[in-house]
Order: C-alpha cells, then sequence, then structure tokens
C-alpha cells in the first residue's frame, strides 16, 4: 500500500507500508497532527528484474569497497564547482 501525506509547507512524503494492519496506526498519528494524506492502495512500486539487480550490485560493491557513499553536500560542491 501507498501512503502519501502533504505537509502545510506543501513538502510530499511517500511511503510504501507493506502491511496493512499498519496503516491504520500511522492513519491515527497524522490525523492527531491534522495533516492531510491520501492513501493509494493500488500504486505499483515494484521495481523490474534489471533495477533490483542493479540495486543489488551497488550495494555489494559498496559492501566490497569499490564504492563509497559521499555527503549530498560534498556532492553538491562539487556540481556547483562544475556548472557555475
Amino acid at each position: 500500500m501507498i501512503f502519501t501525506f502533504v505537509t502545510l509547507g506543501m513538502t510530499t512524503l511517500t511511503v510504501n507500508i507493506p502491511d496493512d494492519k499498519d496503516l491504520a496506526a500511522v492513519q491515527e498519528a497524522l490525523d492527531r497532527f491534522a495533516l492531510s494524506y491520501i492513501v493509494d492502495a493500488n500504486a505499483d512500486c515494484s521495481f523490474n528484474e534489471a533495477e533490483v539487480k542493479s540495486l543489488l550490485k551497488s550495494k555489494q560493491d559498496f559492501i566490497d569497497g569499490k564504492t563509497t557513499a559521499r555527503d549530498w553536500k560534498d556532492i553538491e560542491e562539487d556540481l556547483n564547482r562544475a556548472y557555475n
């Protein structure tokens, strides 16, 4: 089940809730904070086989030390230097 809610600042958060019984608890919490939300039980958020293989390869490359994670701020600074 896909669960989307929008805050007052118009930020949208989409969450996949795999267990429908948890949906009621999430809705109750959002209702208490008076946040608006939309429940879309028909949304398809599945990955195809190629996407799954790519994600698993990236994960294994990270575990094997073939790639490193970088902080977004560092990446953003590199992009700004390259394009500004």
